[in-house]
């Protein structure tokens, strides 16, 4: 029983890693890496449930949860099924990341309690104790939006207000 669940982990988790290009969580692109505790695949709902533990790494970009549901864009009409173990999925529509979300970047780290990749707009929006680092500087707010092919985030501070540390440089200006 152990080695029929181990075997099916690794045949839903190859097809959740058969995405294609597209659907990016860095600005590199490349091959998308996925580890958790658990995957189950919806067939009929067209999703790929990643549970406990969740790790995507792509490039320099890393997207940690506890739980992360991709779901799988129809197949327009006509369209021939892909060769590939994903191909009867398609295209990822939206990647939901829940509890305990980490978006990390060689440029900056961020964390939600929520997070959810648009793949059509290229967008990852976190939501709920929202902090986003950049070396030594923090900002805290309520929604935190990173556009991921234009390389620029916004922090929002939803009913309140945003809040930031900055640590200038030591070196003072001639």
């Amino acid at each position: 029983m152990a080695l029929m669940n181990k075997l099916l982990v690794t045949l839903t988790a190859l097809i959740a890693f058969a995405m294609p290009a597209f659907a990016q969580i860095s600005s590199e692109g490349g091959p998308i890496y996925i580890n958790s505790e658990r995957t189950e695949s919806l067939e009929l709902e067209r999703k790929v449930l990643l549970i406990g533990n969740v790790d995507i790494q792509q490039g320099d970009a890393r997207l940690r949860a506890d739980t992360v549901t991709m779901i799988f864009a129809e197949r327009p009409a006509g369209a021939t099924q892909s060769s590939t173990v994903g191909g009867g999925f398609g295209q990822v529509q939206t990647m939901i990341a829940e509890g305990n979300v980490f978006y990390i970047t060689a440029d900056m780290k961020a964390k939600g309690d929520r997070g959810v990749y648009d793949a059509a707009s290229d967008v990852i929006t976190m939501t709920g104790n929202v902090a986003l680092m950049r070396e030594r500087d923090v900002a805290e707010g309520a929604v935190l939006r990173v556009e991921i092919g234009n390389r620029r985030t916004t922090l929002d501070g939803g009913d309140g207000r945003t809040r930031m540390v900055l640590e200038p440089d030591n070196q003072t200006a001639n």
